[in-house]
């Protein structure tokens, strides 16, 4: 009884499990004989079958070795999280596979991929026969023969890159007698050209040059050079390959191997002159300077990169209205010679624009590298450009000169020479360039020439530079009411005058970069009394002025005197006082030997007043006086202020300011009258900072005496 009681209490607890553990048994053993559902488009829907479970199976595209590739994603037919994530899997994979079919199946768009399918297509697509076209993988070059003319060349050992000859050449082919078109096989690291041999393209010789300077992959570098210059002539594809050589002189800098570079530069001058392109030859100029190869540069820059012939080019202005109209009455000789000579403007262009940013990288890498004499030469050979920019009508945005770059550098300079850093040069007694007596009292000036002479691009980034490097330290020294007030004349100085409420004080601020080193304000007259600011004077010389400490110091040798004279016209004074600033000035212009510029300030929308025109008279009379006694006279300079205020919606960029016609030919008349139509008319703005590098050209003749 005991036995039978026991055996029914486990059948009880045993049954349940039973139950519950055969039907999935069942259900599993079903689900293996069971085919998938194979589903001809790759929709997430599920399919059920009819035991209630599921199985989609997805077939994605042909892979790359020809398989099939699918993903199969099963789910209980129950839980419809589960159908939806395997459903979300299933899809991701699918686009994976897709995306990487379609890699394979790029395009090459290179030229000669292009020629290669439109003979395919005209050929048909039945034609199995036909072959792909060969290349004309020449003759090996005579790098390898010994060549009786001792010419510079290299061996072709390019391991060990040494000069040895160049072979003899006829015209721009090289001739080989042993010609052989047998390419030789050379492997690469890289996986997606694992190789070089006669059916490379120079799509393929382009990805192994990226890869090979991105991963400093050297033996990369020396097998495509082997392929580049032994392996194949000058019309591999379709003369591409002086292209390709100057790809390969860049990567070769980019590791340090100067000989494969030198190899490819002068192959690509002897065999590719023709189609060498301005854009190379810069990036081979900035390659030979990351590796401090300065003369190397300059070589390239005046072979490659130099200037055109005066009268080669006609650089009048390209009107194509006028060019269509005559082209109707044009021969068919005179159309060629018109798009011959567009052809040769454009390339001009394209030159001088490559040469000047060579140029800059040039003269900038001396200046950080602490070298001001090559700096201030190369700076000298970019102003020399600016007369020929203009004459080509470039802008500023198409040079594309990095002018802040270049302040910070002759700054940096200038710093260490106030340091002292060369001062122990011996002086020779013919001083030349290469004499720290030769520079200008800063740097930064030679910098601010070659700004002027190209067309000027009113960066506020630029500016500000130049600011920083020029406008050290200003302090406001004394205002004097007779010339006795006047502080020592020790260094130069440059005097604003004009009438009230034409922005003296304004202009002064936006030169020197400051927002309150002199007064402004909206009424007339507030400037009473000849301000004197000094700038880079000794430092704490403010304190001395204040308390009257001996504060310990010299001034800076570019240090000079702003001089603001009181404004005529509006100001609310006394007649006596009037006269009294009319007899100052007048004694002022007369007396004062370091006066260097004369600043005449004009208001651009009004054109000169009656007070102007006085300030003329007084001005020419002196000035005139002093030039015919051939005595020093400070120059005189028109500045017309307010620009902006002729302009809406005036931008420091595209439109800074302007002035109208009828105020220019008021103003130049009555310049004419007055015995100074030589001045330099100046166009400024305090809003937009129009005129700031113009103005700070003469303010150099102060700080240079």
């Amino acid at each position: 009884t005991s036995i039978a009681l026991l055996l029914l209490s486990l059948s009880c607890v045993v049954s349940p499990v039973t139950s519950f553990l055969l039907p999935r048994q069942q259900q599993s053993l079903q689900q293996q004989h069971q085919p998938p559902i194979v589903l001809p488009s790759p929709s997430p829907l599920p399919i059920s079958s009819e035991d209630g479970q599921r199985s989609l199976l997805y077939q994605s595209p042909q892979s790359q070795d020809g398989k099939t590739a699918t993903t199969t994603a099963t789910a209980a037919g129950t839980s419809k999280r589960a159908q939806r994530k395997a459903a979300q899997r299933a899809k991701k994979q699918l686009q994976q596979t897709q995306t990487s079919n379609n890699i394979n199946k790029v395009t090459s768009q290179h030229p000669e991929a292009i020629i290669k399918r439109q003979k395919q297509q005209q050929g048909g697509d039945n034609n199995t026969n036909s072959k792909r076209r060969n290349h004309n993988f020449a003759q090996r070059a005579e790098y390898l023969s010994e060549g009786t003319d001792e010419q510079f060349g290299f061996n072709d050992n390019l391991d060990q890159l040494t000069l040895t000859t160049i072979p003899k050449t006829q015209g721009d082919t090289t001739i080989d007698d042993n010609a052989n078109n047998n390419i030789q096989f050379h492997q690469l690291h890289s996986q997606r050209v694992s190789k070089l041999d006669e059916k490379t393209t120079a799509d393929d010789v382009v990805k192994a040059i990226k890869r090979a300077q991105n991963l400093h992959d050297e033996h990369d570098v020396v097998e495509i050079a082997h392929f580049l210059l032994e392996e194949v002539d000058q019309s591999f594809a379709y003369g591409y390959r002086g292209s390709l050589l100057s790809r390969l002189a860049v990567a070769s800098l980019h590791l340090q191997n100067y000989d494969i570079a030198k190899r490819c530069i002068i192959e690509r001058r002897i065999s590719h002159r023709s189609s060498m392109l301005p854009l190379e030859s810069a990036a081979i100029v900035r390659g030979l300077l990351r590796c401090h190869h300065t003369m190397e540069a300059w070589e390239v820059l005046e072979d490659e990169l130099s200037l055109p012939l005066e009268g080669s080019v006609q650089w009048e202005n390209y009107n194509e209205e006028n060019n269509k109209r005559n082209k109707n009455e044009m021969n068919d000789d005179e159309l060629h010679l018109e798009d011959e000579s567009i052809r040769r403007r454009l390339e001009a262009r394209d030159k001088l624009v490559h040469r000047a940013r060579s140029i800059s990288s040039i003269a900038s890498r001396h200046f950080y590298e602490m070298e001001p004499t090559e700096g201030i030469n190369a700076v000298g050979k970019l102003k020399e450009m600016g007369g020929i920019v203009h004459q080509a009508g470039l802008t500023a945005e198409d040079v594309g000169i990095p002018w802040d770059r270049l302040v910070k550098g002759a700054a940096l300079c200038e710093s260490k020479r106030r340091d002292g850093a060369w001062d122990d040069i011996d002086e020779s007694e013919d001083a030349t360039a290469e004499t720290p007596s030769s520079w200008p009292c800063n740097i930064v000036y030679t910098v601010l020439d070659a700004m002027i002479a190209f067309p000027s691009e009113n960066k506020d980034v630029t500016f500000e530079a130049l600011c920083n490097a020029l406008v050290r330290r200003t302090v406001f020294v004394t205002g004097a009411v007779d010339m006795e007030g006047c502080p020592e004349a020790d260094r130069g100085e440059v005097a604003f005058i004009g009438r009230s409420n034409v922005g003296k004080s304004s202009l002064v601020n936006m030169l020197t970069n400051r927002k309150s080193l002199a007064f402004t304000s909206k009424t007339p007259g507030k400037t009473q009394q000849f301000n004197y600011f000094a700038v880079n004077d000794k430092p704490e010389l403010a304190r001395q002025i204040r308390y009257g400490d001996d504060v310990p110091g010299e001034k800076d040798r570019d240090s000079f005197y702003i001089v603001d004279l009181p404004g005529f016209g509006f100001a609310k004074v006394t007649q006596q006082l009037r006269q009294q600033w009319s007899d100052f000035m007048d004694e002022y212009l007369q007396e004062r030997e370091t006066l260097q510029a004369v600043f005449h300030l004009i208001d651009a929308r009004h054109g000169p007043t009656d007070e102007d025109i006085k300030i003329m008279q007084k001005v020419g009379t002196i000035l005139g006086a002093k030039q015919q006694a051939k005595e020093h006279c400070a120059k005189y300079i028109i500045i017309l202020t307010k620009a902006d205020k002729n302009v809406k919606n005036a931008k420091s960029q595209s439109n800074p300011g302007k002035v109208s016609n009828k105020v220019m030919e008021k103003l130049i008349v009555t310049m004419k009258e007055n015995r100074v139509g030589y001045a330099p008319i100046v166009l400024t703005s305090s809003e937009t900072r129009l005129g700031r590098d113009e103005v700070w050209k003469y303010l150099r003749f102060a700080a240079e005496r």
